[in-house]
């Protein structure tokens, strides 16, 4: 034991940080895990320093906090926490995110790829579809199409205190630089920490012509090159489907019916 201690030697703790998560949300899961303060934490990760170099025109380190499995001591400063899954991501960004020629990712195009790589992350749980998924919203990039992402809205009604869990029809309207449906190109930052295949993905995009896609409302997407094909994808694993899951669900007998008895 006296050896031990003399060292340094000292218990760790697991603590997992998950794909897609805000800044606030990475600081809460921290602190839940008993790793810190919340209110210190975002004060940490809201000094952009550590990634001034790659991202001049980061506010924060939102994006930048990158999702992994660590281990810290109880009691290890907040700064410390923060800064280690900061130096994380940037070993990830010059270990194993080669640009398309194998070159390492340009500085002044991380901010870009870190907040494209973020909407694929919240965009779809698929690992196999995060490349194309990417190659869609470069193609309405290249077109100056809206990119049309939902998780931007949820992104920018969460900075305005208004996320309930749904997005609706007038908050499509919302106005802020992060609705993706009122503004073309990329919103101003990321809006989530990417994980790596996500990262990966914006990196090196799929090739391909399509330029839409709607949930299967299984997890993954159906993908259409035309409007028309994507309306008709539509009207099939959307409104169809919600169309025959309340009328399951008002059948009687059915334990959304009305008529159905009462489990509890």
């Amino acid at each position: 034991m006296l050896e031990r201690i003399a060292r340094g030697d000292v218990a760790t703790h697991p603590l997992t940080i998950v794909e897609g998560l805000t800044l606030e949300e990475t600081a809460a899961v921290i602190a839940a895990a008993g790793f810190g303060d919340p209110v210190r934490l975002i004060e940490a990760m809201s000094d952009p320093t550590p990634i001034r170099d790659l991202d001049p025109a980061a506010s924060d380190l939102e994006g930048y906090l990158f999702p992994e499995t660590y281990a810290f001591a109880r009691g290890t400063p907040e700064t410390e926490i923060v800064a280690t899954v900061v130096a994380t991501f940037r070993r990830t960004l010059e270990e194993r995110l080669p640009g398309p020629e194998g070159q390492a990712v340009a500085p002044g195009k991380v901010r870009e790829l870190v907040t494209l790589a973020s909407i694929v992350e919240k965009e779809t749980g698929l690992d196999e579809e995060r490349p194309l998924v990417a190659g869609v919203f470069l193609n309405r990039l290249r077109l100056g199409i809206p990119l049309g992402a939902d998780p931007t809205i949820i992104f920018a009604l969460k900075k305005a205190g208004r996320w309930d869990g749904n997005v609706r029809r007038p908050d499509l309207r919302l106005e802020s630089p992060y609705n993706s449906y009122l503004y073309a190109g990329l919103p101003p930052g990321p809006i989530c920490s990417p994980g790596l295949a996500s990262l990966r993905s914006a990196s090196a995009p799929a090739s391909t012509r399509h330029l839409y896609f709607v949930s299967r409302n299984d997890g993954s997407h159906v993908f259409a090159e035309t409007l028309q094909e994507h309306n008709r994808n539509v009207e099939r694993w959307q409104k169809a489907f919600w169309r025959s899951r309340r009328a399951a669900a008002a059948a009687p007998g059915s334990p959304e019916s009305p008529e159905a008895p009462r489990s509890d």
